[in-house]
């Protein structure tokens, strides 16, 4: 079987994780008004992509987000920040930053696609950017590196979580505050965590996705027939 989790279902995980973010060495989220729902509705974009996942035609097997062609994957990411406009400006610089830094580290940064979308977003990025600061002047270039660091680093830690099944100790050694962060998973889906991140005792998430048969797909519609098996994946977060 696959389990076929969509990413607005990440996204909002990565905006659980931030709940309650702050304690000890760890930073609280800056302007959380802001930066939290920035995190939780980061791939709102993909929404209809979830709905109506592609087939890859060669493979005839759905198509992972991670192997979305840079011209469809920029389409997605622009819907992304323009619906992050309902938040606000700030919410669209963040989000941009986010996939502007994606881009850049893969293969097409250098493809006409991949400079296009870079240049289009690094003019309005300084806009954005500039507007916040006139009504936030106490807003410190610090905090505003700091908002896009928490934004990519729970990104990661949801998709950490979601790529895989996770039975080995990791060590993320990028968090926003440069603190290497420790985490066990134990048996029943407890982890053990080091340093103690969150102003909690325990955190506990949830996911859910679509159990599908692993099998060939001739196109959406095939998929979409066995899109019926709703599967929950439960962790809880405890200090170590």
């Amino acid at each position: 079987m696959l389990l076929l989790i969509q990413q607005s279902v990440h996204a909002a995980l990565s905006g659980d994780l931030a709940s309650h973010w702050g304690n000890g060495p760890f930073s609280p989220l800056v302007h959380p008004e802001v930066v939290w729902p920035a995190i939780f509705h980061h791939d709102d974009g993909w929404i209809p992509v979830d709905n109506s996942p592609p087939i890859d035609p060669k493979t005839k097997r759905p198509v992972s987000f991670l192997d979305s062609p840079a011209p469809e994957s920029h389409a997605i990411w622009t819907k992304s920040i323009e619906w992050a406009a309902r938040i606000s400006p700030f919410a669209q610089y963040l989000i941009a930053e986010h996939f502007m830094t994606l881009r850049e580290h893969s293969e097409s940064a250098e493809s006409e696609a991949g400079q296009t979308f870079l240049h289009k977003y690094e003019e309005l990025c300084e806009t954005w950017r500039d507007n916040w600061e006139k009504r936030h002047p106490q807003c410190t270039d610090e905090e505003e590196k700091l908002a896009v660091a928490q934004l990519r680093f729970f990104d990661w830690f949801s998709l950490w979580l979601c790529l895989g099944e996770r039975n080995e100790v990791h060590t993320f050694e990028q968090t926003p505050d440069d603190v290497p962060l420790t985490v066990g998973p134990q048996p029943g889906g407890n982890i053990l965590t080091s340093p103690w991140p969150w102003t909690v005792d325990h955190v506990h998430v949830a996911v859910g996705g679509y159990l599908v048969p692993d099998r060939d797909y001739a196109d959406t519609d095939d998929l979409l027939l066995e899109m019926n098996d709703w599967c929950r994946i439960e962790w809880q977060f405890t200090p170590e």
